[in-house]
């Protein structure tokens, strides 16, 4: 018996000693992988070896007759929970706030859309914050104030802002810069929606973007924006989110200090993502992916993309259709995904935007040559945690935007400095006082 309770003990030492060095590499070396025999063995979120490190101490502390010990960790874990849950109360930090299952609900008419008037934490470890019409912005009013430019954004994810804060947005700081330009009050309505595609703006812009009357209207078209048909409203997106706005954790939600663990959890297991997908870590594996696709446009398919073509010249015929309705004016930004960079037999849809926007006399921007000026991928794009833009990605697309509407004249007033766009949608700055 006494032999057998040694072997436990040397078993629970050695667990709590694995447990607390899994804890430390998924910390502070992002995890790690490791293949042995074809079996692939993985870790990178952090709730597994905390929860098996404090199983692990307990029991071995039982094990050794110490109840005493056991109790007084417990009292312990349980003070500073209560300690924890007081303290977060006070400070009413950002990662106390209840986590959603699902950033989306299903909806008439979108198909689905952001919640509305909620508040905490978002995909990856930005601070989210929705409005009452769904939007992560601040609040508008339908009517714009007198002598102010209105820009409304339409797009997805990138759109959105994944990954970065409110104010990071490449349409807020749109706002700062071409305000300083004109001279003007700039205000931009951030109508991004993960997950949105060319059929959700056209959607939204016909039956409630409008009514805001903007005088431009930014459409950020991404890789795989064309969908397979066009329809004038969408049905609810029951099937896709069935939770609907749910709670992680049930009740728990009404706790501060399991948001906040859930919080942290959620952020590692995020940045440490790369070392389980290679879909995000390897850009060969994305593009591979991206091969199998069918409708983006994305590799020249010549004659058989004719109806694609057209699908998507007719969705630009219609934004440019309701904004010239509306005296409002239309401008186009493509953002391309990262495994794309550098290898020009993935652009195919570059260059069909860059002709159909040329025909229809929308002025357009491709970030692909901006993006491809630096060999580093972490330049532009959260890589290798996440596939979308940092913040001085956005800050890119914000000064090709500025320099976009400069150069097209769209503003009210005239720009302080002029810009211009060459045809592969590289920026060319002109010296002050050209001509615009």
């Amino acid at each position: 018996m006494t032999r057998i309770r040694s072997w436990v003990k040397l078993a629970l030492l050695l667990l709590v000693m694995g447990f607390a060095l899994d804890a430390v590499l998924v910390v502070c070396c992002r995890g790690f992988r490791l293949e042995i025999a074809g079996h692939v063995i993985r870790s990178a979120t952090i709730e597994f070896p905390v929860v098996g490190f404090l199983i692990a101490i307990g029991l071995l502390l039982l094990v050794q007759g110490k109840w005493k010990e056991t109790c007084v960790l417990l009292a312990s874990l349980g003070v500073v929970a209560v300690l924890g849950e007081a303290m977060l109360h006070v400070i009413d930090h950002p990662w106390s706030k209840p986590v959603l299952k699902t950033w989306l609900e299903p909806v008439e008419l979108l198909g689905f859309r952001l919640p509305i008037n909620f508040e905490g934490r978002g995909i990856v470890d930005e601070y989210i914050k929705t409005n009452s019409q769904g939007l992560r912005d601040v609040e508008h009013a339908w009517t714009k104030e007198e002598g102010t430019v209105r820009i409304l954004g339409l797009g997805d994810s990138f759109m959105f802002g994944w990954g970065v804060k409110l104010e990071e947005t490449f349409l807020k700081q749109l706002e700062s810069r071409l305000s300083q330009q004109i001279g003007r009050p700039v205000e931009t309505i951030n109508a991004g929606v993960p997950g949105y595609g060319l059929n959700h703006y056209y959607v939204y812009l016909k039956n409630i973007g409008i009514k805001y009357q903007p005088d431009i209207v930014v459409l950020a078209y991404f890789t795989d924006d064309l969908p397979y048909s066009l329809l004038e409203t969408l049905k609810p997106y029951e099937e896709d989110f069935p939770e609907r706005l749910q709670y992680k954790g049930g009740g728990l939600h009404r706790s501060r200090l399991y948001n906040f663990l859930t919080s942290a959890a959620a952020i590692i297991r995020v940045r440490n993502h790369a070392t389980q997908v290679d879909f995000i870590r390897i850009m060969e594996v994305r593009r591979a992916a991206w091969g199998r696709y069918d409708h983006p446009l994305i590799m020249d398919e010549g004659g058989k993309a004719a109806e694609k073509i057209a699908l998507l010249e007719e969705y630009l015929r219609r934004f440019k259709a309701i904004t010239a309705e509306h005296h409002a004016s239309l401008v186009m930004l493509f953002i391309p995904d990262i495994s794309h960079l550098y290898h020009p037999e993935y652009q195919h849809i570059n260059r069909v935007l860059r002709q159909l926007t040329a025909k229809h006399e929308i002025p357009f921007v491709d970030m692909t040559p901006i993006f491809e000026s630096s060999a580093d991928l972490s330049t532009y794009y959260l890589h290798p945690k996440d596939a979308h833009t940092n913040a001085n990605g956005h800050q890119a697309m914000a000064s090709a935007l500025t320099t976009l509407i400069c150069e097209a004249a769209l503003s009210v007033a005239p720009c302080r400095t002029a810009g211009r766009i060459d045809a592969a949608g590289t920026l060319r700055r002109l010296p002050e006082g050209a001509a615009n």
